[in-house]
């Protein structure tokens, strides 16, 4: 999303608090079966070819979401 769209000028890791609101959300239980990176970045790189033309799918970012997020902290 932050590529395709030309959303670029900052990644939501840059946002330290949206990071780890992405990464509590992401640790609930069941949320994580249920997210395919793979399939989400194949879906809006080969499928917006207006945006995309030539389909190139980027190999990263490399997320590792199940770190610890420190947001018990707030609670």
């Amino acid at each position: 999303y932050h590529g395709h769209f030309k959303c670029n000028l900052r990644r939501i890791i840059d946002y330290p608090n949206l990071r780890g609101y992405l990464m509590d959300l992401y640790q609930q239980p069941g949320i994580a079966d249920t997210v395919n990176f793979d399939h989400i970045k194949r879906h809006y790189y080969m499928t917006h070819t207006q945006i995309n033309p030539t389909r190139v799918v980027p190999i990263g970012p490399a997320l590792d979401l199940a770190k610890p997020h420190g947001r018990e902290k707030i609670l």
